[in-house]
């Protein structure tokens, strides 16, 4: 490359922006360092110094894109994340007696689908009633257990719907069918009627709540306060029969 043109060596050297002073050594050591590299992977100290910020700031650019990328990813699974602490933690929370039960459990499991998981056409061997998972085959029973999925939830406001396990129990209160029960029984569904299924109960906190707001209506008569000749603040009642005496 030294036997290059000196002239030919700085085209080439401006060409990528990179300082082009110099002996012929120099040139050709500068220009052979770029061999095989792209321009974002050139040394910025070899550059000129607009371009060596133009590579800083294409690199802040691919940094910030990473970082983008990952709070992303942090936002769309943070629901997965929580559902995760809180088995561990159910899971932390569980007396040795449960845990031996439930690997118990799954050890039957286990023993009981080794014979049947090559071939997917015989029928699924379910006699617990396990909910199915997304390969189309019951959940393990730890999982089932884990989730509260053997505990059932009646409702008599959504029309005796049974909800299997806490979770699902607890989002019903605000889906379409526990409101248009509320509707139906002209109760607003505010919080106050939280995990209420009975409709009696409803009615009666219902009916305990409209005589609360009338209790804290106010009262023109006994509260409306009226100032005498003299000064003296008394209610309208008060006032009106002062008024009538010719006391006032």
């Amino acid at each position: 490359m030294q036997k290059t043109d000196l002239n030919r060596l700085k085209n080439a050297l401006k060409a990528l922006g990179m300082k082009c002073g110099g002996t012929l050594e120099e040139r050709a050591r500068r220009l052979w360092a770029t061999r095989g590299k792209r321009r974002d992977e050139i040394d910025p100290s070899l550059l000129v110094g607009a371009q060596a910020s133009l590579v800083r700031q294409d690199e802040e650019k691919r940094i910030a894109e990473t970082e983008a990328r990952i709070y992303r990813l942090t936002e769309l699974l943070s629901e997965q994340r929580q559902d995760t602490l809180e088995n561990v933690q159910r899971k932390q929370a569980r007396t040795g007696q449960e845990r031996e039960e439930e690997e118990d459990a799954a050890d039957a499991e286990a023993a009981a689908h080794e014979d049947d998981d090559d071939d997917d056409d015989e029928a699924i061997y379910n006699p617990k009633n396990l909910p199915l998972g997304w390969d189309g085959k019951p959940i393990p029973y730890w999982l089932y257990k884990l989730h509260g999925l053997n505990i059932n939830y009646p409702c008599e406001i959504c029309g005796g719907t049974v909800y299997r396990g806490p979770k699902a129990f607890q989002r019903h209160f605000s889906e379409w069918r526990h409101a248009h029960g509320m509707r139906c029984l002209g109760i607003p569904n505010t919080a106050h009627f939280a995990n209420i299924t009975q409709i009696d109960a409803a009615v009666k906190l219902w009916e305990k709540l409209k005589k609360g707001k009338t209790a804290e209506k106010w009262k023109p008569d006994a509260e409306e306060e009226f100032e005498d000749t003299a000064g003296n603040v008394v209610s309208r009642k008060t006032y009106e029969d002062l008024s009538r005496q010719g006391l006032l």
